[in-house]
């Protein structure tokens, strides 16, 4: 796993990423911001589909690709 759920600090903007949140469909794209506190992290989707926002609290696994 490339960071914790709760804790998205090790990720980096650039880091290429698939984030598998319960309930939804895995979302896979390049990190675009994370927050200083590593509570927030944000990813550009593959195939032009928007940013997606992952909180620390949506029990997200956060897989970096290439690690």
């Amino acid at each position: 796993m490339g960071a914790r759920s709760d804790d998205f600090t090790s990720l980096v903007p650039g880091d290429l990423v698939t984030v598998v949140e319960p309930g939804r469909l895995s979302v896979s794209g390049i990190v675009d911001a994370v927050a200083p506190d590593g509570s927030v992290l944000w990813v550009i989707e593959h195939g032009g589909q928007g940013r997606h926002m992952v909180h620390s609290t949506d029990g997200a696994d956060v897989q970096r690709l290439g690690a």
